[in-house]
């Protein structure tokens, strides 16, 4: 499974919130002229270059998340983009537990969910890696069948450092990869391949924890309560390259659907998509939707200069013939998107108190544990807006506590 590398844009777009958590500080100034890898957003999350070029703009710019985001333009200069990384290979065990947590922290690694790789509980006992794909989703496969020995120098590094005694791999029954990352893993009996014929979303942990560590995760809790760490293969490659000298700058995305060479590309952080579209051979046909991170539980953009960020999955084009439009119906209560949610909550019930307001009755039914993954929508036989409902009532209980905490103050 090939990984393609497309050449770099002439202009990237650098968000300073590509995380689960405040907006960083910018550390650069327009005209400013940086290096790839420089460090130029700072606070919960570490930020950098991805290129080497002038800074021409600071400014709020449309986001993947369809918000306006505080960013960073560079202009890109020629031939100097090639990071060159540290040149001593070390293993694992040859490194300070220390050492190790402090280059994962400033090299920024990021979960596809947002939150940080590097957990700061204690008593971790068992990783998890989400291994699994769909169809439109390839990424993963792509980085365990091209770097298995990557993956698992990278999985042994946070072993050591979170002090796990244990790793599971979770990987999709008929992936390219299993047989790989089993063959890869026979010298270590602490981890562990596991097939499954199910795909696990970003947000999905808590089911993971449960179905693979044997860990129930109480509502109000993480996985790490309850010793587990729940990672990605994304990050476990970008801490093999974190302890290689290369911070996180550089993504595998899936450039799938209406595209001349659909595949799996190397992408620079910032790079608009309608870039990584162009240098997959641009669309076939007109498009009419740009879907990033997937046809289930992506979300389509409203403008195709939106960048290509830490949590960005996979590019997936649309034109007319690829979308299926069947007019909305009524709910039936048939409560399928109830036995689909991999959470536990009602959708349906969700969905009719959002679209009525009813934000108290929202937050009754832990609107907030919802993982927005689509599979509820994807089901659903009334066609329903399930996932945008749910998260105008998540917004709107949002609004409401933020109003109760003004008061309270």
């Amino acid at each position: 499974m090939k990984i393609a590398t497309i050449r770099t844009s002439d202009q990237v777009i650098i968000p300073l919130q590509q995380h689960d958590g405040a907006v960083c500080s910018s550390l650069v100034s327009v005209g400013d002229t940086i290096s790839v890898g420089q460090l130029i957003g700072d606070g919960e999350f570490r930020i950098h270059s991805s290129v080497s070029g002038e800074v021409t703009a600071i400014s709020e710019l449309p986001h993947p998340s369809g918000r306006e985001v505080l960013s960073v333009v560079i202009k890109v200069h020629d031939g100097a983009n090639v990071h060159e990384g540290a040149s001593e290979e070390s293993e694992p065990e040859e490194l300070s537990t220390g050492k190790i947590r402090r280059i994962i922290r400033d090299s920024g690694i990021v979960e596809p969910n947002g939150r940080l790789t590097l957990c700061a509980k204690a008593d971790i006992n068992t990783i998890i890696i989400n291994g699994t794909n769909t169809d439109d989703l390839t990424a993963n496969a792509a980085l365990m069948t091209n770097s298995p020995s990557e993956i698992i120098y990278g999985l042994k590094a946070l072993m050591k450092t979170v002090g796990a005694k244990k790793a599971v791999i979770v990987i999709e029954l008929g992936s390219a990869a299993l047989q790989i990352m089993r063959t890869e893993t026979i010298p270590d009996n602490n981890i562990k391949i596991i097939a499954t014929p199910t795909y696990y979303p970003p947000g999905t942990e808590n089911v993971l924890s449960r179905k693979f560590a044997g860990k129930k995760v109480p509502r109000g809790s993480t996985p790490e309560d309850r010793g587990v760490l729940i990672t990605s293969v994304t990050a476990i490659r970008a801490v093999y390259d974190a302890l290689h000298g290369t911070p996180m700058i550089k993504k595998v995305v899936t450039v799938a659907g209406a595209v001349g060479s659909p595949g799996n590309a190397l992408v620079e952080i910032g790079a608009p998509i309608k870039h990584v579209i162009d240098e997959c051979g641009g669309c076939s046909g007109t498009p009419v939707k740009i879907i990033m991170d997937g046809a289930v539980s992506g979300m389509a953009q409203y403008a195709d200069e939106v960048p290509v960020i830490k949590t960005t999955t996979g590019i997936l084009v649309q034109t007319e013939r690829d979308i299926n439009r069947e007019p909305q119906t009524p709910c039936i209560n048939c409560a399928w998107c109830v036995d689909e949610c991999p959470i536990g909550l009602m959708p349906h019930l969700l969905y009719g108190y959002a679209d009525s307001a009813q934000f108290d009755k929202c937050a009754e039914l832990y609107i907030g544990d919802c993982v927005e993954c689509g599979l509820c929508a994807y089901v659903c036989p009334s066609k329903l807006p399930l996932v945008q409902i749910i998260r105008y009532g998540k917004h709107g209980v949002a609004e409401i506590a933020a109003a109760e905490m003004e008061v309270s103050e």
